[in-house]
């Protein structure tokens, strides 16, 4: 039970991301953005979304599992989900539609945060 107090945010975010990314497109305002700004929405939230998890993992494990480790864990829950978007948005909405560039976008904010992970945390530093 206490695995859900850890990631309690990024189980947040991933509800607050599923409703976001279920809410009918023609709800969403239209006016004013740049093309392309669908894919850094994207980008962004899974960036954050990843960026919880890692969060969540360091707590968890009390900063004690190796980076190899958290790394793979991370990549495929965050993976995952890129997917379940997807086939959501494909599978439970008539106004949105499953897009490959979409989950292209998911992956480069994957990326950039697993691999800020990478570069950055040292579990010997303390706080």
């Amino acid at each position: 039970m206490n695995w859900i107090i850890n990631y309690s945010w990024s189980i947040l975010w991933a509800i607050v991301m599923c409703v976001l990314l279920l809410v009918p497109a023609n709800d969403l305002p239209s006016d004013g953005f740049f093309p392309g700004f669908d894919k850094l929405v994207h980008t962004g939230s899974f960036y954050l979304l990843t960026t919880l998890m890692l969060f969540g993992r360091l707590v968890d494990t009390k900063r004690r599992a190796t980076k190899i480790k958290t790394f793979i864990i991370v990549f495929l829950i965050a993976s995952f989900f890129a997917f379940f978007t997807e086939g959501a948005q494909l599978y439970l909405t008539a106004s949105r539609q499953a897009d490959w560039w979409d989950i292209f976008a998911d992956y480069v904010g994957i990326g950039m945060a697993l691999l800020s992970y990478l570069l950055f945390y040292n579990r010997r530093f303390q706080y």
